[in-house]
């Protein structure tokens, strides 16, 4: 399933059937490369309130809903338990650097497992303008060296074959 389309389900209670929410954003490890916490948003405009559901707990995710044993797997947010991971829009907004020092692109989405949360491929924007009309890339999870808060290390041989336009810049690795 596509990373992306995890946010805006609705997340449901097998136990009551109850609809606890709806996935606000998707929480990430990148030492563990995969989906650890999905933030759900409740209430109306007024009441709006924030818990999390560990990945652990989730039963089962389909098109239409994240489907979790009983209210009891929601929990409160906190700021703590949550500092080492990556938002979805943290991670998609890292840049994709070679084991050479290339700058390959920007991560722009991942394909996940379901239930487990486990990254199976990530997908990047490459850098010129094969990227900024759309064209993508994957990498299957494991040929990713490594996903850092900064930058995602990706091994030269698993880009250079599919990237023509090599000449062009990028611009600097940092944020």
């Amino acid at each position: 399933m596509d990373i992306k389309d995890l946010k805006g389900l609705a997340v449901v209670a097998v136990q009551d059937g109850q609809r606890l929410g709806e996935v606000s954003d998707i929480l990430l490890s990148p030492g563990d490369r995969r989906v650890v916490r999905l933030q759900i948003s409740s209430g109306g405009l007024f009441s709006s309130r924030t818990t999390l559901v560990e990945m652990d707990a989730v039963s089962s995710v389909g098109p239409d809903a994240v489907m979790i044993p009983s209210r009891d797997a929601v929990r409160a947010e906190s700021e703590e338990s949550n500092r080492e991971l990556l938002s979805l829009r943290e991670f998609t907004s890292l840049r994709v650097v070679s084991d050479q020092g290339r700058l390959v692109g920007t991560v722009a989405g991942a394909e996940v497992e379901t239930p487990s949360g486990r990254l199976a491929t990530i997908e990047f924007a490459p850098v010129g303008l094969s990227g900024l009309f759309g064209r993508r890339q994957s990498i299957p999870i494991e040929q990713v060296i490594s996903i850092g808060r900064d930058v995602v290390v990706v091994p030269e041989s698993a880009v250079q074959a599919e990237e023509p336009d090599t000449a062009e810049s990028g611009g600097p690795v940092g944020r």
